[in-house]
C-alpha cells in the first residue's frame, strides 16, 4: 500500500444497504464490509474514533471493499441475520451477501489484519470460497425455513408451568434479577412475571417481580438524576452500567412499574414510574407530533455527575428517529401509567392526561406511518421510508387494542383489526406455524431471503390476535393465533427463560383479557 494512500483525516466512504452495492461487488470482484451500529452504542463510537479512523484501515476499506453501514434500530432484519454477538458488528461479506467472517469491536491492528487476510484469501481462491460458503449457508438466529415436523399438538397443558420453572431457574436471589452478569433489564421476562401474577394470581411470580423492580430501582442502572434506566449493568450486583437509555426499554419499564404500584400500592413504584415518565416526556418527547425519539447516547462522564454539575454540561445526543415499534410500546405504557398516575404526571401544559397523550400518539402512528399498501412504516426520514417489518405491525395493533380497552372507541378496535388482517396476509406462514419477521424484497442477498420466525414477536402477535379475535368475534384470526401457539410450543423449551413471552401468550389464551377464554362465537364468550 503506497504512502500516498495513507491520508490523515481520510474517512470511510460508506454505502447504504441496497442491491446495487452487491451488484457492484460482484462486478468488481470486491468484498463487502458490514458495520452494524447504533446511535446509542458506546463501543460503536469507540470503533469510529479508533479503528475506522486509522488511515491504514480507511485506505484498505475504500480501495478493496464496499463498506456498508446499517443502524440496528432502523434495520432489525439485517441485524437479526448478521449480528456477530453484539454492537458494533464488523463482518466481511461475499458479493452475494453471505458471511465470510465476523466479529464485534476490533482494535485497529486486529481489524487491519482481518481485512488484509480476507482480501488476500478471496483474491487467491475465490471460486473455492464461494463454493464452500454456498454449501454451508449462514444460519440466522430464530426458527428458520424448516417446516415443523410433525406438527405439534400444543399448546400442551403443562407448557405454562414449564415456562414458569424455566424462568425461576434463572432468577438470581442474591442480587435480584435474571442470570448472573451482565444484568440486563429483560423486560419480557418481567412482563411474564406480571402477567402470571395479574392473570393467574401466582404470588411467587408477583413477589419475584417486586424484588427485581425494587432492586433495579435502587441500583446504578437507574438514572436517579435524569430519570429512566440505562440499558444494562455489566456486573452481577447491578453496578457499572452501560449508560445508553433506550425508548423501548423505558416504555416497557414504565408499564411494569405502573402495574407494580397498581397491584402492591407501594409508593416506591409510583415514584419510579413518575421518574421514567419525566425522562420520556422531558428528554425523548417531540411536542409537535406527540411521538418519542429512539434513544439517548451513552456518556460515562456525564452520567456520573451530580445534578448541579450535569446542568453545566451538554446532555448526551438524542437519536431523533421516530420508530413505530418503540412508539407503539410508549402508547401502551402511557395507558398503563394513566391508570395509576392519572393527570398528575402528564407533564402539564395543554397535553391533558396521560391517556390524552396516548390517544395523540396512536393517531400519529396511524395518520403519519400507516400505509394500506405497505402496512406500518417503521420510520420516515427525509426521502427514506422503511417498511415491511413484523414488529411494527404487531406492536401498533397491540397499542390500538390498549386504546380500545382504555377508551371504548370503536375506531381503535377497527384499526387493530385492519393492521392484524394485513399482518396475517403478508407475514403468516401456515407451513412454519408462525409469522416471518420481514417481507421479501427484490434484490435481497441470500441471507435476507432466509425466512426467520422470531419467537418473541410471534408470541406478541398471538396475544394481539387472541384479544382482537375475542373482542370482534373473528374466529379466523383466533384460529391463526392457535396455530402460532402450536409453533411456539415446539420451540419454547430450547429458549430457557427467554421462553417467557410464550408464557404470557398462554396466560391470555387460558384466562383471557376479559372474561373466560374461548373461541369467539361460542355461547360462553362475552
Amino acid at each position: 500500500m503506497g504512502g500516498s494512500e495513507l491520508q490523515e483525516g481520510a474517512k470511510v466512504r460508506w454505502h447504504a444497504w441496497e442491491p446495487a452495492v452487491f451488484e457492484r461487488a460482484r462486478a468488481e470482484g470486491k468484498l463487502v464490509f458490514l458495520d452494524i451500529s447504533a446511535a446509542w452504542c458506546h463501543w460503536c463510537h469507540v470503533l469510529d474514533r479508533t479503528s475506522l479512523a486509522d488511515p491504514r484501515v480507511v485506505a484498505l476499506l475504500n480501495a478493496s471493499y464496499l463498506p456498508v453501514r446499517v443502524d440496528t434500530d432502523r434495520r432489525p432484519d439485517i441485524n437479526e441475520r448478521y449480528n456477530q454477538g453484539g454492537w458494533p458488528t464488523t463482518a466481511v461479506l461475499l458479493p452475494d451477501g453471505r458471511t465470510l467472517t465476523g466479529s464485534t469491536y476490533l482494535p485497529p491492528d486486529a481489524l487491519l489484519d482481518v481485512l488484509t487476510r480476507c482480501v488476500e484469501f478471496y483474491r487467491e481462491d475465490r471460486d473455492r470460497i464461494e463454493r464452500t460458503i454456498q454449501e454451508s449457508p449462514s444460519r440466522p438466529p430464530g426458527r428458520a425455513s424448516e417446516e415443523i415436523e410433525p406438527p405439534p399438538e400444543g399448546p400442551r397443558p403443562e407448557d405454562l408451568s414449564l415456562v414458569g420453572h424455566a424462568v425461576l431457574a434463572h432468577y438470581d436471589p442474591i442480587f435480584p434479577g435474571f442470570f448472573r452478569e451482565p444484568k440486563f433489564l429483560v423486560t419480557e421476562i418481567l412482563s411474564f412475571l406480571r402477567d402470571a401474577w395479574v392473570r393467574d394470581g401466582n404470588r411467587e411470580m408477583g413477589e419475584t417481580l417486586l424484588k427485581v423492580l425494587r432492586t433495579m430501582g435502587g441500583s446504578d442502572v437507574r438514572d436517579a438524576v435524569g430519570g429512566g434506566f440505562f440499558r444494562y449493568a455489566t456486573r452481577r450486583d447491578w453496578t457499572v452500567p452501560h449508560y445508553e437509555k433506550l425508548l423501548c426499554d423505558n416504555a416497557e419499564l414504565l408499564a411494569l412499574y405502573a402495574s407494580a404500584y397498581e397491584k402492591s400500592g407501594d409508593p416506591l413504584f409510583s415514584r419510579i414510574a413518575g421518574d421514567i415518565l419525566g425522562f420520556l416526556l422531558g428528554t425523548l418527547h417531540d411536542p409537535g407530533t406527540g411521538a418519542f425519539f429512539s434513544s439517548q447516547d451513552a456518556d460515562e462522564e456525564y452520567y456520573r455527575l451530580a445534578a448541579d454539575e450535569r446542568a453545566l454540561r451538554p446532555a448526551p445526543a438524542i437519536d431523533r428517529t421516530v420508530i413505530s415499534e418503540y412508539n407503539a410500546a410508549a402508547v401502551s405504557a402511557l395507558i398503563a401509567a394513566h391508570r395509576v398516575l392519572g393527570a398528575g404526571q402528564s407533564g402539564g401544559g395543554e397535553a391533558g392526561t396521560l391517556l390524552d397523550r396516548a390517544v395523540q400518539l396512536g393517531r400519529f402512528l396511524r395518520a403519519a406511518l400507516w400505509d394500506p399498501g405497505e402496512g406500518q412504516i417503521r420510520f420516515k426520514e427525509g426521502g427514506a421510508v422503511e417498511s415491511g417489518h413484523l414488529a411494527d405491525n404487531v406492536t401498533v395493533a397491540t397499542a390500538h387494542l390498549d386504546l380500545w380497552d382504555a377508551t371504548g372507541g370503536k375506531a381503535y378496535l377497527d384499526f387493530a383489526g385492519e393492521a392484524l388482517d394485513w399482518t396475517v396476509r403478508h407475514f403468516f406462514s401456515a407451513k412454519l406455524l408462525g409469522f416471518l419477521d420481514r417481507r421479501p424484497r427484490d434484490g435481497d442477498p441470500p441471507n435476507l431471503g432466509i425466512p426467520v420466525v422470531p419467537f418473541s414477536m410471534n408470541a406478541r402477535a398471538a396475544c394481539a390476535l387472541i384479544r382482537y379475535g375475542r373482542e370482534a368475534v373473528r374466529t379466523d384470526l383466533f384460529a391463526v393465533a392457535e396455530q402460532v401457539l402450536k409453533g411456539l410450543s415446539a420451540e419454547f423449551d430450547k429458549r430457557a427463560a427467554f421462553g417467557a413471552p410464550y408464557g404470557s401468550a398462554l396466560l391470555l389464551y387460558g384466562n383471557g383479557a376479559r372474561g373466560i377464554a374461548c373461541r369467539p362465537g361460542d355461547p360462553g364468550c362475552r
